[in-house]
């Protein structure tokens, strides 16, 4: 007598827990990833947006934390150059930064600084050697996690 053993379907049902705990494990550790990022970044800032002309401009999109707002590149007077931020709001976290970049992978970038504010109205000054026709991405990332919140791209 010959006993037929269904191992097959055992092991696609293994498979299928097995797939199904990886899956839920890399869930929970995005999650640890994303939360990881705790407020270290200033509530609200209202600054006054500087006068000048409009040189280029982009609305935020959301990546890995809700952002939203405008930025601009705004020629002042004596040939001052700033990036503007109006009316933003992103997620909070620590070390987020503000670069530009030629892209969003931010393989290279320059960096302005810390965050300013997580809501609001604020500027950044742009020194002469910036070139932000060729770094059109304005990027907000974590650096503790290296996590882009997220992007406007200047046009």
């Amino acid at each position: 007598m010959v006993y037929i053993i269904p191992v097959p379907l055992r092991c696609r049902g293994f498979k299928k827990t097995s797939m199904m705990k990886n899956i839920i494990i890399a869930s929970a550790m995005l999650m640890a990833l994303i939360s990881s990022c705790k407020k270290n970044v200033p509530d609200n800032i209202q600054e006054q947006v500087p006068q000048g002309t409009v040189l280029k401009s982009g609305t935020f999109v959301s990546n890995g934390k809700t952002t939203s707002g405008t930025a601009r590149i705004v020629a002042g007077e004596n040939n001052t150059v700033k990036l503007v931020f109006e009316n933003f709001s992103t997620g909070n976290g620590p070390d987020v930064r503000v670069w530009l970049s030629p892209n969003t992978t931010a393989t290279t970038y320059l960096e302005l600084g810390a965050l300013k504010a997580v809501n609001g109205t604020f500027s950044y000054d742009l020194n002469s050697s910036i070139d932000y026709t060729v770094n059109s991405r304005v990027l907000i990332w974590c650096e503790d996690v290296n996590l882009l919140f997220g992007h406007a791209v200047l046009q």
